[in-house]
């Protein structure tokens, strides 16, 4: 990997990196949803943004993203939230919540279906 695509995918993980590892609070105008409903969202699933963005949430635990750059690791679920510890050992708590129907990531929509 060359030192434009490293700086690259280093500016990528900013916004990890200056999260907090606190449990996320649900999209201010969505429905929060306990663990057991967001289990049955994205547990085994793969969830895709409009923009293309893909995040799969292994039935075995395992968590990966292909976007703007890759990663993975693995996830639990909380209430109102999916907490990811990358492989690196940052840890970070993504925001679910329902807004009018739809299914949402921090403020990113997301469609969820089985397999991947």
């Amino acid at each position: 990997m060359g030192l434009q695509s490293v700086l690259f995918a280093a500016a990528g993980l900013l916004p990890f990196l200056a999260a907090s590892t606190e449990i996320a609070q649900a999209h201010p105008s969505g429905l929060r949803l306990g663990a057991q409903e967001i289990t049955q969202a994205v547990h085994g699933k793969l969830c895709t943004t409009p923009g293309g963005a893909r995040f799969a949430f292994g039935a075995d635990g395992h968590f990966a993203y292909d976007g703007l750059w890759q990663s993975s690791g693995s996830y639990v679920v909380a209430d109102n939230s999916v907490v990811v510890t990358f492989d690196s050992g940052l840890r970070r708590a993504f925001a679910i919540s329902v807004r009018d129907g739809l299914l949402y990531m921090e403020r990113t929509r997301v469609s969820c279906s089985v397999g991947g």
